[in-house]
């Protein structure tokens, strides 16, 4: 009886386990070395509108 009830509490925790969102995920970590997906490059109108933002916050 008791390994039915270990087994049967054991079963959720190994199926948390396997969630879809924690697949694919890196495992190793290289310090400095930025190992995600490359950000998009901002356009010339896109830099312009952000300096002008930063303009705007000097005191």
């Amino acid at each position: 009886m008791r390994p039915v009830v270990m087994a049967a509490l054991a079963l959720p925790l190994a199926l948390a386990a396997c969630r879809e969102q924690e697949q694919d995920r890196p495992l190793s970590h290289t310090p400095g070395v930025y190992q995600g997906v490359e950000d998009q490059t901002l356009t010339d109108e896109e830099v312009r509108a952000l300096q002008q933002r930063a303009n705007n916050q000097n005191f």
